[in-house]
């Protein structure tokens, strides 16, 4: 049987039908999507109903008080529903930085190298003002007493490490500035190690690497470009940063081998210059318009599926200081975070122990701590509409959300998390869903709970 449609084509009832049978799952797929999303500007903005004390900009909500809420729209589905739980995600700005007393052991010098390999089992890499020239090794399962084990590599210019498979891998400058080296050390205490000798050769100049091994066991290194600037005249940093990796930490690194990370040359000019650097001689430069900030020696921290790296940060007008970049993928050019303390040279390194995340420096008076990129105090409830009525019958309790860390087991520089949600498994099913929260500033730094997305989910 055939039927004719509005428009004079004729089709079969059976096609008729197959298209009918067609639509009825893009309805129900609609209706039984199993997260309802809050995320960029717009989404923010069409589930604001009401609130105070906030902005909303760049897909974020911005506290603009020390005390801050946001109360969503209802957001309504033609079928009743059962909620699981609604997660919140915050801004990766890391603010919430406390100075605190120096932690490594005394007696130290030149650039210090943290190593969490695992709970209560943390290294700490510097040069020993009593002992023999190079880098030496002091364990610690407390983060307060610390114990030597005395030389681990003979080069004073010891830049970053990681571990793998029970091994540390100590990488060095060789000169210094030049050329990375690698030590692969299976015991610390035992005086015992290998040299592997050079493992990659920086056209650039300017190494001072940091090294970080990712989840799939790949090794990544992130180094200075001199190319760009006259690095004696900013603390031997630049504004070029680059990237190579490694399958093992030992082979494969290659120039230039991704985007790099950190570019913030100026414009270029036609003219080259020249500078010295004592133990290689003198570099050739290539000159850029006005003045330029400079970052390096670089250390890198992942914490869930965000990379944050740490480097000096030697601004053009304004004190010596650590700054931070931020992204989500390695494999990309880094976001400017922010800095944090100011008039220092630092040489940062940077690890997860004992709860806490520790930024180390050197030649300053004090360390900083931080309980981790969340920031508080995040309160939340969720209502549900049981009716369907278009009101609420049943809220939650208010409860502070809130990101919890723990290391990652086998990876010195990679922390997982537990996120900041609620369960709404004590919640009825229903017909309409509501969320309000509550920020508030309760930090005694620059840093605010800025909310990135929240999402609630149904079973």
């Amino acid at each position: 049987m055939i039927r004719r449609m509005s428009d004079g084509r004729w089709i079969a009832v059976g096609t008729l039908a197959a298209m009918a049978v067609g639509l009825l799952p893009g309805l129900l797929r609609a209706e039984t999507s199993d997260t309802w999303t809050v995320d960029s500007t717009p989404q923010w903005k069409k589930a604001r109903a009401g609130g105070h004390h906030l902005s909303l900009a760049e897909g974020e909500v911005r506290p603009t008080g020390k005390q801050a809420r946001f109360e969503s729209v209802m957001k309504t589905y033609q079928y009743t529903r059962h909620p699981k739980a609604i997660t919140f995600k915050q801004s990766p700005v890391w603010d919430n930085w406390k100075t605190v007393e120096n932690v490594g052991p005394k007696g130290t010098a030149n650039a210090p190298v943290f190593l969490p390999v695992g709970k209560g089992d943390y290294w700490y890499f510097a040069e020993d003002r009593n002992g023999e020239s190079g880098y030496s090794a002091w364990h610690s399962t407390d983060m307060k007493n610390w114990k030597g084990y005395g030389q681990v590599t003979e080069s004073r210019w010891v830049t970053s490490a990681e571990y793998a498979d029970g091994k540390c891998y100590l990488y060095y400058d060789e000169p210094n500035d030049e050329d990375p080296h690698l030590v692969i050390d299976k015991d610390l205490r035992d005086g015992k190690n290998r040299d592997m000798g050079e493992v990659f050769a920086d056209p650039s100049h300017g190494s001072d690497s940091g090294i970080f091994r990712e989840a799939d066991g790949s090794f990544h290194l992130i180094y200075e470009d001199w190319s760009p600037i006259n690095a004696r005249a900013h603390s031997w940093d630049s504004p070029l940063a680059g990237h190579a990796a490694s399958p093992d930490g030992i082979r494969g690194f290659e120039p230039h081998e991704f985007p790099a990370p950190i570019d913030e040359r100026t414009v270029p000019l036609p003219e080259f210059g020249t500078y010295n650097h004592g133990p290689t001689g003198e570099h050739r430069f290539h000159k850029h318009e006005g003045p330029q900030n400079a970052y390096g020696d670089f250390t890198m921290i992942k914490v869930a599926s965000q990379y944050y790296l740490f480097c000096d940060y030697d601004p053009h007008n304004k004190p010596m200081r650590v700054g931070y970049w931020t992204n989500d993928s390695l494999d990309d050019r880094f976001e400017w975070g922010g800095d944090v303390g100011k008039g220092f040279h630092p040489d940062p390194t940077i690890g997860f122990a004992e709860g806490r995340f520790y930024l180390i420096v050197q030649r300053n008076a004090n360390d900083f701590v931080s309980p981790g990129p969340w920031v508080e105090t995040v309160k939340a409830r969720v209502g549900v509409d049981i009716e369907g009525d278009d009101q609420i019958d049943q809220w939650t309790d208010w409860q502070e959300v809130r990101e919890r860390y723990s290391s990652k087991p086998g990876f010195a520089r990679i922390v997982e998390t537990s996120p900041a949600r609620l369960d709404l498994a004590s919640l009825p099913a229903g017909r309409g869903f509501q969320f309000e929260l509550k920020a508030e500033d309760s930090t005694k730094n620059k840093s605010k709970p800025i909310l990135d997305r929240v999402t609630l989910g149904f079973e």
